[in-house]
């Protein structure tokens, strides 16, 4: 599935001049409980970036408070490298609850758009889950040789709920009020399904909030998408057979400082086989979950093989470090979408990733979050 942002994310209608990218001030209070946060960031969630915007000590009782000023998009307060809240932020007075025990309930008031942002963000989160959920199901009735009368209610099921996911996303990109809420939901949408209607948010963005970053970097990362889909067009060589149960094609690429690394190098331990790059915002929106998981697991036998689709070494390098990637085994021909990777492993949109036990064979394919933690934990126990 190819995405041009998986920002799970949302705005709603300001002024036109705040929507447009320029300055005004926001005011944040909140408390923490049940977590030993000292201090809390605030981070601003680009298409292609995070950036630091600002931070705040926690006193005694767990207050924070944080001011300033920045242009109204998507943003998160983070805790931890696990711990954050992601909200929208526009000129406007935020209260914060957070509990450190149960993060993903977090209550934020502030201004009506809010609001709605939460209630957006909890849709799609849910039809993603739902989705996701069948999708296991029945690769698992799949895997364990099922009956075909109870294939087929799964995967009828797994149909519906597709179609309700692709029902709320470009539904409500066509209908919603504000073009960046609009380009959230398009966002979240597979590009080479619904390119006109990509394009469609893009135009209606460069005309109302042209001087925002989000337009600029939107169109950016389109017009990427438009030259990969033209080059893809062009024949290509087979790929291998990449299924359940069968062998990982073997890679063999350099890390940043020249070393080559073999995916064959690593049998002996499970592997996530990770296909990423510095510049896709999904990768960046899921990598907090490789690292937690990798975190987790690593004493029990887990490594991650990171293949970047970057062409720039520093922007590779960088995000690497950015985005707290420790593990030893980051490798890249630094051939954006010409890798030969690409083809062997039949990748169609980033991030992509497969899941090798100990003796190179794939039993998993494209994991995200809890599913990847519930996976590892099977496996490894």
């Amino acid at each position: 599935m190819r995405k041009i942002a998986g920002l799970v994310l949302l705005i709603s209608i300001m002024s036109s001049c705040n929507l447009n990218g320029s300055s005004d001030k926001y005011f944040i209070e909140g408390t923490i409980k049940n977590h030993p946060a000292k201090s809390v960031t605030l981070e601003k969630l680009g298409l292609q970036k995070i950036t630091l915007v600002d931070s705040s000590k926690v006193d005694d009782k767990g207050f924070f408070k944080m001011t300033g000023v920045t242009e109204t998009g998507f943003y998160r307060v983070k805790l931890d490298d696990k711990t954050f809240c992601l909200f929208l932020l526009a000129p406007s007075k935020y209260k914060f609850d957070i509990d450190g025990q149960h993060p993903e309930a977090f209550t934020v008031n502030g201004p009506p758009e809010s609001d709605e942002f939460q209630r957006a963000f909890k849709a799609i989160g849910d039809a993603q889950r739902d989705y996701s959920s069948w999708n296991m199901a029945y690769r698992m009735y799949t895997q364990k040789g099922a009956s075909q009368d109870t294939l087929a209610i799964v995967a009828q099921n797994l149909e519906a709920a597709g179609a309700k996911l692709q029902s709320i996303l470009i539904d409500s990109a066509k209908t919603a009020k504000n073009p960046l809420i609009a380009m959230f939901y398009i966002t979240n949408a597979q590009v080479d399904k619904f390119p006109k209607e990509n394009e469609a948010v893009i135009q209606r963005m460069e005309k109302e909030i042209p001087n925002s970053s989000y337009t600029k970097d939107f169109r950016g990362l389109f017009t990427q998408y438009q030259q990969q889909a033209k080059m893809q067009n062009q024949p290509k060589p087979a790929a291998a057979d990449i299924s359940i149960g069968k062998p990982a094609p073997d890679i063999e690429m350099q890390n940043p400082d020249g070393k080559t690394i073999k995916l064959s190098s690593l049998k002996g331990k499970v592997v996530l086989l990770d296909f990423w790059a510095s510049w896709c915002g999904p990768c960046r929106m899921e990598m907090p979950n490789v690292v937690a998981a990798y975190n987790k697991y690593k004493s029990k036998g887990f490594t991650v093989y990171s293949v970047s689709l970057d062409k720039d070494a520093e922007s590779w390098k960088k995000a690497i470090a950015g985005l707290g990637m420790v593990w030893e085994n980051h490798v890249s021909d630094l051939k954006w979408w010409q890798s030969p990777v690409v083809p062997l492993y039949g990748i169609q949109g980033i991030p992509a990733a497969f899941l090798l036990d100990r003796n190179g064979i794939i039993v998993a394919s494209n994991l995200r979050g809890e599913a990847l933690d519930q996976k590892l934990a099977e496996i490894l126990k």
